[in-house]
């Protein structure tokens, strides 16, 4: 039976929505509501232009970049998400615009802030940042950074819009299923891989459009094509992105994606095929 789901994705920064932008834009072009939303501006985050032009003698600096206003370029990025966005057909997208380096002690009201988002969108799945990367495969603990401090923040909205508070107005609400980017880890730690080899056109163009991060042509498809290259050729076709549950999800019975039945019993042949881009992902 088919679902109508809405979904929120919650992000650190401007870019980082596109980790998993084709399984967006396939929710939205089924009729999934989407929204995406990113807890800063991205002011202080790959400002590549300004780093290669400070590295240049002095002289031969470009003022231009160099007296860029902070404002100006999140204003730039805002647009640049609005673009990748729309490429997606997702249009509502929203900044919340909080200060780098963005630490949930230092913007207590932004758990509020997302807590209202979801108030008013009540998703059925979010999507958000994972928190377990400062610690994770035995690494020496490090501080958080602008990633972890938006999970550990959007995990606690999630508590705080499930619970009813003095003053409420609207029934609280709880989010059905939350996920990771499997970006954020290894390939055999994903819980499932979306297919999404007939959006990746639309994941390079949209990787284009971060012309402010020093993104170009040549460097979105290569980097496509390695990144979800490398999740598809694990999941057995030509490009993916991974996911990470947020906890065990309680199922009524045992099902067998039907990419995992077809790849049982199709010639070897076929399979090649499929993972090369001969024969399309799902006949």
């Amino acid at each position: 039976m088919g679902q109508n789901l809405r979904i929120l994705s919650v992000n650190a920064h401007p870019h980082d929505f596109t980790h998993y932008a084709g399984t967006l834009g396939i929710h939205a072009a089924s009729g999934d509501e989407v929204t995406v939303v990113s807890i800063t501006t991205g002011e202080a985050t790959h400002n590549e232009a300004l780093h290669d032009e400070l590295m240049k003698p002095e002289v031969e600096r470009d003022p231009a970049i160099i007296n860029q206003r902070a404002g100006d370029y999140s204003a730039v990025k805002a647009k640049e998400l609005e673009e990748a966005c729309a490429i997606f057909g997702i249009t509502d997208v929203r900044i919340l615009g909080f200060s780098q380096p963005y630490r949930v002690s230092l913007f207590p009201e932004s758990i509020d802030a997302l807590r209202d988002v979801i108030m008013e969108t009540r998703p059925h799945v979010m999507i958000t940042q994972s928190p377990h990367t400062a610690t994770r495969n035995g690494m020496a603990a490090r501080m958080p950074d602008d990633h972890e401090e938006t999970a550990f923040m959007s995990l606690e909205a999630r508590s705080r819009a499930a619970t009813a508070t003095p003053g409420d107005t609207v029934a609280p609400h709880t989010i059905a299923a939350i996920y990771y980017p499997g970006v954020y880890y290894q390939n055999d730690e994903f819980d499932f891989v979306v297919d999404i080899s007939d959006w990746f056109e639309k994941r390079v163009a949209a990787e284009n459009k971060y012309i402010s991060q020093g993104h170009y042509p040549a460097w979105s498809r290569k980097r496509m094509e390695v990144s979800l290259g490398n999740a598809g050729w694990f999941a057995g076709t030509m490009y993916g992105e991974g996911f990470v549950r947020d906890k065990t999800e309680l199922v009524p019975r045992i099902t067998v994606a039907e990419s995992a039945l077809r790849r049982a019993t199709e010639p070897v042949g076929d399979h090649y095929e499929r993972m090369v881009g001969e024969r399309p992902p799902t006949d």
